[in-house]
């Protein structure tokens, strides 16, 4: 299934004009000129506390709205993985607004279960061109040990508690400064959760970027 979801990419890539990301014209690999000219002055950036670690900060360059969440919602849901080069050429100018240098990229990985069903992690994909914008390595830092909720379906109070515990580091990361890259960050709770993990495994700084920053739901 892998191969084949890596045939079609390639495939993609090489028969699909490439358009802009947020809009959707074509011939554009990143944001169209007119895009361009409407980006926020600087990426968005949030905080998120730790109980007994440093604060991590979350860096996103657009919110999870109009032609920008239609892109990312058809690359998580939508079987089009190939859309991963597009989406991180805008993402990964975000991590300007970010403390490096780093050591390498991670990503917030999904559950074997939920991988084998849509057979392609896009936060994986996402992060390995992010990394090779970056030129940093993409290691496979984290692990998904017990299956979640869809996180976009619950309210805040549902977040915060959905993805307790459902994270371990799967290999040392003594010393080491990562970037840790997801989709999209809503209360942080998941990354929060990651970002523990790769504390405990011994890293020395962790901090996130995103490809969108969604707004809460009231309840």
């Amino acid at each position: 299934m892998k191969v084949l979801k890596d045939l079609l990419g390639w495939l993609w890539r090489l028969f699909v004009p490439s358009r802009c990301p947020i809009c959707g014209e074509l011939g554009e690999t990143g944001p169209c000129e007119k895009c361009r000219r409407i980006l926020p002055d600087r990426p968005y950036l949030q905080t998120l506390s730790l109980p007994g670690k440093p604060r991590v900060l979350v860096a996103a360059p657009l919110r999870y709205q109009g032609e920008w969440k239609k892109t990312l919602h058809r690359f998580k849901f939508r079987d089009t993985p190939a859309l991963d080069r597009s989406i991180a050429s805008l993402t990964a100018g975000a991590a300007q607004r970010l403390p490096g240098p780093f050591d390498c990229v991670a990503y917030v990985p999904l559950h074997k279960k939920d991988r084998r069903k849509r057979g392609y992690d896009q936060s994986e994909l996402l992060a390995k061109e992010i990394g090779r914008a970056l030129s940093l390595p993409c290691v496979p830092l984290l692990e998904k040990c017990r299956q979640t909720e869809t996180q976009h379906n619950l309210n805040r109070a549902q977040r915060l508690e959905n993805p307790e515990g459902a994270y371990r580091a799967r290999q040392p990361a003594a010393g080491l400064s990562v970037l840790l890259v997801d989709d999209i960050v809503t209360t942080g709770a998941t990354l929060s959760q990651c970002a523990l993990a790769l504390y405990a495994a011994g890293a020395k700084k962790v901090c996130c970027l995103c490809a969108a920053e969604a707004p809460l739901k009231s309840s």
